[in-house]
């Protein structure tokens, strides 16, 4: 598979795509780790895309990781389904809930079971990067979501990941990795509501995509994958890169800054006050890296007016980005106040 348009390639997406939707469109645990599985048969094809030495023993961690994850989902289903005879989110044992949280944790790769995830996206190219840290976390969120105990067990895991991703990431010179670690950082405030109100996990999640979509790919421009390649020349704006770095970090008003805005009202409303210090502690760390790579590029200012426009492509996404608090804060402002007061009216 050295060729980068084999003709396969479209077919393993196919599957990829049809196991991610395979496992959203069941409530049934037996088909959700079905999908899990056809969704990992795709993917891992696609990570050898390039054939190297590298790429093969980083798809083997991830056979084995996920592998590991997924037998452990399905005997904690099967012995959930002994107990209640029904494969639907009944869950009257505290201990099988646990072993089906940790395992999709583990997918995910959320602290405490982040270890696998670094030492896998160091070596890879930067659009099977961003596959791994979006598409690939669509699945095991909405399964997280079904999960209707162990509230407090969820909480601690997302802070523990806002914290350790934040943290593990202030001494990394890799640009990969510290994409990766703030991955796992934005997970945590996903993880956060995702039992109280998924809806909110959603907007946060898509937001994520339409600012590292563009990120990646002007980061993927640079001659190198270390903090101060960012220096050297490249075909990438810099003022837009900086842009969508310190949206990635949270700064108002940016739309980074609105996606944690929204979750940080819905949790102080439902009074869990120390989760909301703690999550606002982690992205106070993960604002200093952001800042770093943001310096890095702002050390080659006077280049900055002879670069070249921003891919067409991109427009409109980088638009929402710079200009969300005029158009995207008060539409998902009303859509809370509103659209979730009628939905949700006992």
């Amino acid at each position: 598979m050295n060729n980068k348009f084999f003709p396969s390639n479209f077919l393993f997406i196919m599957i990829m795509i049809m196991g991610t939707m395979l496992s959203l469109s069941s409530s049934h645990w037996l088909t959700m780790w079905v999908g899990l599985e056809l969704n990992l048969m795709g993917f891992l094809p696609l990570m050898n895309i390039k054939g190297k030495m590298l790429e093969a023993e980083a798809s083997m961690k991830y056979f084995i990781i996920q592998s590991m994850s997924s037998s452990v989902l399905i005997i904690s289903s099967v012995m959930m389904y002994n107990l209640n005879l029904s494969w639907y989110s009944m869950f009257s044992n505290n201990t099988l809930s646990i072993m089906m949280l940790m395992s999709l944790i583990m997918k995910l790769g959320g602290a405490p079971m982040h270890f696998w995830l670094p030492s896998i996206t160091k070596q890879m190219s930067w659009s099977i990067l961003f596959l791994m840290l979006t598409w690939q976390k669509i699945a095991p969120l909405f399964m997280t979501s079904m999960m209707n105990s162990n509230l407090t067990m969820i909480m601690l895991i997302s802070v523990m990941s806002t914290i350790m991703g934040s943290i593990m990431a202030l001494n990394q010179t890799n640009i990969q990795l510290i994409m990766t670690y703030s991955s796992i950082s934005h997970l945590g405030w996903m993880l956060s509501t995702i039992s109280t109100n998924s809806s909110l996990s959603l907007i946060y999640f898509i937001n994520y995509i339409m600012i590292s979509m563009p990120l990646m790919n002007m980061l993927s421009m640079s001659l190198g994958n270390h903090l101060f390649m960012l220096t050297q020349k490249n075909k990438s704006n810099q003022i837009i890169t900086i842009s969508l770095i310190l949206s990635l970090g949270g700064l108002p008003p940016l739309l980074g800054f609105m996606s944690k805005l929204i979750i940080l009202i819905s949790l102080t409303e439902m009074k869990m006050i120390m989760l909301t210090l703690f999550l606002l502690m982690g992205t106070l760390i993960s604002l200093y890296f952001y800042l770093n790579m943001s310096l890095m590029l702002m050390i080659k200012s006077y280049k900055m007016l002879n670069n070249q426009k921003p891919n067409k492509m991109y427009n409109i996404i980088i638009s929402f980005n710079l200009l969300s608090s005029l158009i995207i804060y008060p539409l998902i402002i009303m859509y809370i106040k509103y659209a979730m007061t009628v939905f949700y009216k006992p």
